[in-house]
């Protein structure tokens, strides 16, 4: 989970680890729906590899070995300074 500022203009920023466990980049397009009463945001033209899913990493570019064990790595740790 994350937090944000709404900033000016109503904006909010993606945090970095988002951006880059979905691929996001400058100029994607992303859908932003209501379901539930929660705010939802989808990227666009993004289709999740089913295993990468499961490992929760996804995106445009296929990843190489050694981000993807820091991803797993950076994901525990963060799990672990949140449920302290």
């Amino acid at each position: 989970m994350y937090k944000e500022k709404v900033l000016s203009g109503y904006r909010i920023t993606l945090p970095k680890r988002i951006r880059e466990r979905f691929g996001i980049r400058i100029g994607d397009e992303v859908i932003i729906d209501v379901e539930d009463g929660k705010i939802v945001i989808k990227v666009e033209g993004v289709h999740e590899d089913p295993v990468l899913g499961m490992a929760g990493i996804s995106g445009k570019e296929r990843i190489k070995l050694k981000d993807y064990e820091e991803s797993v790595v950076e994901e525990l740790e963060e799990k672990i300074r949140r449920s302290k």
